[in-house]
């Protein structure tokens, strides 16, 4: 970061560079149809944006991301959860405003309380390094100590893969609010699990979730700042999405 435009001396000149935010960089755009060969996209809604900012649509294609469904299997033994707690809520990724967790904790605490036999297991993701910062570890720590709240598990070390795995079937339902996501791969992992999830509709997982398979929030676009973004102007409004609280 940010993306390298120098094409290589020979062979074909793809570029994998996701985008949650509406309208790309005026500088992309350009760069992609003068330059680049092909850009690949994990999602039908990244790959909209790009042709929606006006990025020739014969140059983006989707290249989904995948999960190995042998590892991410509902056979796999549960990861021990400190909890007597039935029913087990689960949010996989960085607890930053973009993956919704805001609304997550919102929506959860209007909805329950302590007496009810239902916790949110919270897996924070990239606390320590890339959202080192930005997320509400804080706040879920001052949840906890509130004897009125309902239970929340708050995970924030590193877990392997094996033990990842063994999260979700430890869980009955993963939920995923998010504003703004490439693919949202917690979701596909979940699912492969055995889990059914809960998730933003209008976004990246209209690709592989609908109602058979999970819970589609309602959702509007919600536009923000002025058509910049880390220094770069872009082609039109920047805007994510709002989940229904």
């Amino acid at each position: 970061w940010p993306p390298n435009w120098t094409p290589p001396p020979e062979g074909h000149f793809v570029v994998i560079q996701p985008w949650e935010y509406g309208s790309l960089p005026v500088e992309w755009v350009q760069q992609v149809n003068d330059v680049v060969d092909e850009v690949w996209t994990p999602s039908s809604f990244v790959r909209d944006l790009y042709v929606q900012s006006g990025v020739d649509r014969n140059r983006v294609q989707v290249i989904p991301n995948g999960v190995d469904t042998t590892l991410f299997a509902p056979s796999v033994s549960p990861l021990p959860i400190r909890s007597r707690k039935k029913f087990r809520f689960l949010f996989v990724g960085g607890t930053i405003a973009r993956k919704g967790i805001d609304l997550l904790l919102q929506a959860y605490l209007q909805s329950f309380s302590a007496d009810d036999d239902v916790t949110l297991v919270v897996k924070d993701m990239g606390a320590g390094n890339i959202y080192q910062g930005q997320g509400l570890g804080d706040r879920i720590r001052q949840i906890q100590q509130d004897p009125r709240s309902p239970e929340i598990v708050y995970l924030d070390q590193d877990l392997s893969a094996r033990h990842i795995e063994a999260l979700y079937t430890a869980c009955q339902c993963l939920v995923h609010p998010y504003l703004g996501e490439r693919i949202a791969l917690p979701v596909l992992e979940a699912m492969s699990c055995g889990l059914p999830v809960i998730v933003t509709a209008g976004g990246a997982t209209d690709d592989f979730v609908d109602d058979s398979v999970g819970y589609c929030i309602p959702a509007r676009r919600q536009v923000f700042g002025n058509r910049e973004i880390s220094g770069m102007k872009t082609v039109g409004d920047l805007w994510m999405l709002e989940p229904d609280s």
